[in-house]
């Protein structure tokens, strides 16, 4: 037994790094002293005789390439131990122990077996058997088998038969692998579909043969050629029946190579070639190897036998495919199915009758499943849904998301909707899908305090009385909210109710219609954002009402005709609203109300015949109001009062037509702003009309562009084109430029006005407008008058023309300096000219200074070319203070014509009252007239080269009354 102990002692050692010698140690005559001589394992153990003839040995072999049962290369590590010998050493009993080690996955397996040898002298051949005990770990799975084989062993051939039979668990399930490729079908309560693979391993059990000879022998080598065959076989797996040949060549007493190849219809064919090294010699001997080794001298070499246990990879495929998952829970979808017929338990094979059997059942109130609705029926009943519940018909193509994305239920698409009198009450994950409701009392579709819905698919129509029952009550949502190609149909009361909460709502091609409501939409207190699409209302008193929230809110289309009161309300809003597109015709109030809101658009909307405004804002800021179109507005058309932030007014068309309306647009302003008032189209049309464009700022600081407006009065009364009012003591800096007005057979006021009232600092571009009168009553063109504060002015290239028969014309430029504060004024390349007889033409030009002493003014380059008519000056300058003024002004390169009207001046400089001061310096004029300077008593008007002053100015008649002196 001693030997034994020491053979599992050494099976779990490494050997010491020994020097060996393949000769056997030398023994000397008992009494003789022991000479140093070369040892090998034996001297581990001295003289105790614990070790015969056979040795023990231990190596390393490497498999490279695929083998039976085994993909990739496979390490393993030996011990041979012998046991028990023969006294002749004819027979040997060993211990034969592996370590293995995969490639592919580095995974561990062993093999520990015990055998016997027996030499037979008689027939000079020796026959064996073993037994094992092996393990593999795949990577995915663990296998044992028992294992064994019987041998013969010759001088020339060799046999050789070994039987595996795995033991314990022989067959694991590895893994699985589920595509969307093949069809879905309803089992029981669940959905399977698509292609569901099972992935196995499973041991083998099988035994191999085989035979051969030596075919070379050499002084220290051999080569050994085999065949044989190999069965296999495993549930679930084809039965491995193949065959192999093997070439083994023993090159030295430690080094061994081996080439097999294997084909089978299973395992197909594989080629393995080995290496091992052994020491301290492959069969162990004490005297290490020979070349041409008898059988007898082969006892002590390590069984040739399959050292990983075989394991077939299999692939089996569900018929039924796999359980469809919703990938939100991770657990398959669980339906209930509704059809006409008898009642049954819900599954696909006997269905519910009606929902409000499904909705009876405990696993339908748990929630988490779908309701499958297959009928083509009607039913009543207020259905109330558990959580992450979903109701579905099958009319429509309905989708749900699985883990391989969006896939189509089996039996969806036949457009069929079952027909449902009453409600649905919605939870958190609710879905709704394919309905036809119709609701006499209450809501059609009920959300309190949930949130994750998706409503799609279905019509609604709703005729409850009561407002306070909306078609579609969402109360504190929160979460997403999708209603998706869903009607609304709503008579009396409220269409869409949202009072609070802070969900995201989308309203995706669901419109929105109410008839004789009291709302078409109500929204209030609510956050997050709300996203409507088409709202259409007929005789209700509100169509869109959006009041109290900090939601961004857009509804891209509202359709309104004969409200009641106001089609549309937004009133203290903090977020932002947008409606987008519309028309809105024949209100009883405005087109639309908006108070105390931020962040507003209104944009490509038509109104049309409000009772008051078309849009009346007020207490707002940042605003977008754009591209729409508003006619016949009883008051203004667009109106904006106590504004801030941005205002932004631009491309709208505006009309009066058949009712006189007030100002086509009114802003006012009371804090910072930035307002652009551009490419709008003003048109009156034998109505009455205040102001084109009227803008007041009363505070804060502002930036005003009134640029590329086309304003037009036809045959009516019109007042100013443009009117601006300063207000405020901030900075405030004006561009009205590029716009064109027109007025033909009617009464015009001023084109353009600005006045300045308040000490701030101002900027006043007034540059490249078209003004033109046909016909008509027409007032001054551009006037620009400041009672207080600062400026810098320019008034240039503007064309002012008017060129009818027998109309009034005031004054085309008139700047009024009634401040004592600086003021700069540029009037530049300015034309004006009246083209036919009769016309009745004031002062082209006129200045006039009634306070302050820091002016300075620049009137150069224009044309004032005036072929007939009554006219006054060319150009007027006044200073008429009586607390006394001064100016400086210079007069040069001006075309001054009107020879042949009655009364006219080219140039009139006068001062009038006090002490006024005018410094002026005038050259290069032309003028058909006279140049005349009039200082009254107190006054001075100084000329520069005032001797020279006819010459300079291309010859002009020169009239000089008072104190007219030349500059020193």
């Amino acid at each position: 037994m001693k030997r034994i102990y020491l053979a599992l002692l050494i099976s779990c050692c490494t050997p010491y790094s020994l020097s060996a010698d393949t000769l056997d140690p030398i023994v000397e005559p008992s009494g003789a002293q022991q000479e140093d001589i070369n040892g090998d394992v034996s001297e581990l153990f001295g003289d105790s005789a614990w070790f015969g003839r056979y040795r023990p040995h231990f190596g390393y072999r490497y498999e490279a390439g695929d083998t039976i049962g085994r993909i990739g290369g496979l390490s393993s590590f030996d011990g041979f131990i012998p046991l028990f010998e023969g006294e002749d050493s004819n027979w040997l009993t060993f211990f034969d122990a592996r370590l293995l080690l995969d490639d592919q996955n580095n995974n561990l397996g062993s093999n520990i077996g015990f055998g016997a040898r027996q030499y037979l002298p008689e027939q000079g051949r020796t026959i064996g058997g073993y037994i094992y005990y092996d393990t593999r770990d795949t990577g995915a799975a663990n296998f044992d088998q028992v294992s064994g084989g019987i041998e013969t062993l010759g001088d020339l051939w060799d046999a050789r038969l070994n039987w595996y039979v795995p033991t314990g668990q022989t067959r694991d399930q590895v893994g699985t692998s589920h595509i969307s490729s093949g069809s879905y079908q309803f089992i029981d309560h669940y959905l399977y579909g698509g292609t569901l693979t099972r992935y196995y391993q499973a041991a083998m059990t099988g035994v191999d043969m085989e035979a051969g000879r030596k075919i070379y022998s050499g002084t220290r080598t051999d080569i050994r050629a085999f065949a044989g065959w190999y069965h296999f076989q495993a549930t679930g797996s084809p039965q491995a029946w193949g065959w192999k040949s093997r070439v083994e060549s023993r090159i030295s007493d430690v080094v061994s190579l081996n080439l097999s190849v294997q084909n089978d219809r299973v395992f197909d064919t594989t080629v393995n070639f080995a290496v091992g090294i052994q020491w301290p010699s492959i069969t162990g001997l004490r005297d290490g190897f020979k070349a041409d080794i008898p059988a007898r001298d082969r006892l002590g070499e390590s069984p040739e036998r399959l050292r990983s246990i075989v394991v077939a990879n299999q692939e089996v495929q569900d018929p039924n495919g796999g359980l469809i998952i919703n990938p939100a829970t991770g657990n398959p979808y669980y339906f209930m199915h509704v059809a006409t017929g008898v009642n049954g338990d819900g599954s696909y094979e006997d269905p519910f009758a009606t929902l409000a059997a499904a909705f009876a059942d405990p696993r339908t109130q748990a929630g988490d499943l779908i309701v499958y609705d297959h009928r083509n029926g009607a039913e009543a009943g207020d259905f109330v849904l558990a959580q992450a519940t979903q109701v579905l018909s099958e009319g429509p193509a309905q989708f749900i998301n699985s883990q391989f994305g969006s896939i189509q239920l089996p039996d969806s698409g036949t457009g069929v909707r079952p027909q449902i009198t009453g409600s649905f009450t919605l939870n958190n994950g609710s879905v709704l899908s394919g309905f036809d409701i119709t609701t006499v009392t209450g809501s059609s579709i009920i959300a309190n305090g949930v949130g994750d819905i998706r409503v799609a698919n279905n019509s609604i129509n709703n005729t409850t009385i009561s407002s306070a029952f909306p078609a579609i009550s969402l109360n504190n949502l929160n979460g997403t909210v999708a209603f998706e190609q869903t009607t609304l149909s709503k008579t009396n009361g409220t269409g869409l109710g949202i009072d609070g909460g802070d969900a995201d709502i989308t309203f995706t091609d669901s419109p929105i219609t109410a008839n004789n409501a009291t709302y078409a939409v109500n929204i209030q207190n609510a956050g997050g954002s709300i996203n409507l699409g088409q709202v259409n209302g007929t005789n209700s008193t509100f169509d869109a009402y959006v009041v109290n929230n900090s939601a961004d809110i857009t509804i891209d289309e509202l359709n309104s005709t004969s409200a009641i009161n106001l089609p549309l309300t937004v009133q203290n809003n903090t977020g932002s609203f947008a409606l987008n597109g519309g028309t809105i015709s024949n209100s009883a109030a405005s087109g639309g109300q908006i108070d105390s809101s931020q962040n507003v658009t209104v944009q490509n909307v038509t109104i049309n015949s409000a009772g008051a405004h078309g849009l009346n804002i007020t207490n707002s800021s940042n605003l977008n109001i754009s591209n729409n179109t508003i006619v016949n507005a009883d008051s203004d058309a667009i109106r904006a009062l106590n504004s801030s932030g941005n205002v932004f007014i631009n491309e709208n068309q505006i009309h009066s037509i058949v009712t006189a309306f007030d100002n086509a647009i009114l802003v006012s302003t009371n804090a910072d702003a930035n307002v652009q008032i551009n490419e709008n189209t003003i048109t009156s049309v034998l109505t009455v009309l205040n102001d084109g464009i009227n803008v007041t700022t009363n505070a804060g600081n502002a930036t005003l562009n009134i640029n590329g407006n086309n304003i037009t009065s036809f045959a009516n009364a019109f007042d100013d084109a443009i009117y601006v009012t300063n207000n405020s003591t901030g900075t405030m800096n004006t561009t009205i430029s590029q716009n064109t007005i027109t007025n033909t057979l009617g009464g015009f006021g001023d084109a353009i006005t600005y006045h300045g009232t308040a000490n701030g600092v101002m900027t006043t571009n007034i540059t490249n407008n078209n003004i033109h009168n046909t016909a008509g009553l027409f007032g001054d063109a551009i006037v620009v008058i400041y009672d207080d504060g600062s400026a810098t002015t320019t008034i240039s290239q503007n064309t002012i023309d008017s060129d009818d028969l027998v109309n009034l014309f005031g004054t085309s430029i008139y700047l009024g300096l009634n401040t004592t504060g600086t003021t700069t004024s540029y009037i530049t390349q300015n034309i004006i000219s009246d083209d036919n007889n009769a016309a009745l033409f004031t002062d082209g030009i006129a200045l006039n200074i009634d306070q302050g002493t820091n002016h300075s003014a620049f009137i150069n380059n224009n044309q004032i070319a005036q072929s007939g008519g009554l006219f006054d000056d060319g150009i007027e300058i006044l200073l008429d203070s009586l607390g006394g003024a001064s100016a400086t002004v210079q007069v040069q390169n001006n075309l001054l014509n009107g020879s042949t009207g009655v009364g006219g001046r080219g140039l009139d400089v006068a001062t009038i009252f006090g002490s006024n001061t005018a410094f002026l310096d005038v050259s290069g004029n032309t003028t058909d007239t006279a140049l005349d300077f009039s200082a009254t008593i107190g006054s001075t008007i100084t000329v520069e080269d005032l001797p020279n002053l006819s010459t300079n100015n291309n010859g002009a008649t020169i009239n000089t009354f008072g104190n007219v002196v030349d500059a020193p």
